[in-house]
């Protein structure tokens, strides 16, 4: 147990010869750690929001008044169309159905101005997963447009095409981010500690005489990178529930609970693998 003390007790002086590194280092983590908890969040909304669109309809039939008011019409029409060997699925949406979507995305101040329902039924089409490309697309929304059944037919393959693209790219960035990231923390710690060693170098080279192992050498500059990244941590939490308190009437996911302290291990793990890197650089 006093050997542990000992340890911590360097590890802290450690942060005393090299406060302004030290300090530096730590806002650098913080603020490294804060942006990569940002990250995440931002991932897990533009993630839920892009998958909101994928899920969606490739196609949409909206049915003449005549036959939506015809519920064998209705049926009849929705087998022919699941027949299909393109279709995966369909859905018939009534009139009462798309009022009541409508009210719950857009509100019910733009239906209060008309006494019937406008809006009329329709036929969500799923595609098969082989059978969802461009061409397939549009040409099942021409053959469909010919149906006598049918009003017209909204496509909407394009733009789910253009939402995966985005959402590609976007994976992307986000993984050029984190590798940045990753690396600021690897080289801020990394550096601290190379500083903290040379500071006190002829305190190593007196241990390193006498005999004192590599452990007994080495122990307190790995626990001064440790406590540097916890600290980092611990201040990246903080900016992150202050950032919650100020967007509080927003709807945002801010993810799993177990995130607050993922980001303070993460902070832990790469105080411990900088510092490393640097004890094997001097000290081995």
């Amino acid at each position: 147990m006093g050997t542990w003390l000992y340890f911590f007790k360097e590890a802290v002086r450690g942060f005393y010869q090299a406060k302004l590194m030290t300090f530096v280092s730590i806002v650098s983590i913080a603020v490294s750690l804060f942006f990569m908890n940002c990250l995440f969040v931002v991932f897990v909304n533009v993630n839920g929001m892009l998958q909101r669109g994928t899920d969606q309809a490739d196609l949409a039939v909206y049915l003449r008044e005549h036959a939506a008011d015809d519920s064998g019409s209705v049926a009849e029409l929705t087998g022919r169309i699941g027949a299909l060997k393109s279709v995966k699925q369909v859905h018939y949406i009534g009139k009462d159905a798309a009022w009541d979507r409508f009210a719950a995305i857009y509100g019910n101040e733009m239906l209060e101005s008309v006494d019937d329902n406008p809006l009329p039924a329709s036929l969500e089409i799923y595609l098969k997963d082989g059978s969802r490309s461009q061409e397939d697309a549009r040409r099942l929304a021409d053959l469909l447009g010919g149906y006598d059944e049918v009003e017209s037919v909204r496509y909407s393959r394009e733009w789910i095409d253009l939402v995966k693209r985005f959402q590609i790219a976007f994976w992307l960035l986000a993984f050029v981010a984190a590798v940045v990231i990753v690396f600021i923390l690897y080289f801020m710690i990394s550096n601290t500690i190379k500083l903290t060693i040379y500071a006190r170098k002829e305190l190593v080279a007196h241990m390193q005489v006498v005999g004192a192992t590599a452990f007994f050498v080495q122990m307190p500059f790995l626990l001064e990178g440790v406590l540097q990244g916890f600290v980092g941590g611990v201040l990246s939490i903080g900016g992150i529930v202050i950032v919650r308190v100020l967007l509080l009437h927003f709807s945002i996911d801010w993810g799993p609970k177990w995130l607050s302290m993922s980001v303070i291990l993460v902070g832990v793990v790469f105080g411990w693998l900088g510092s490393s890197g640097a004890v094997r650089k001097f000290l081995v």
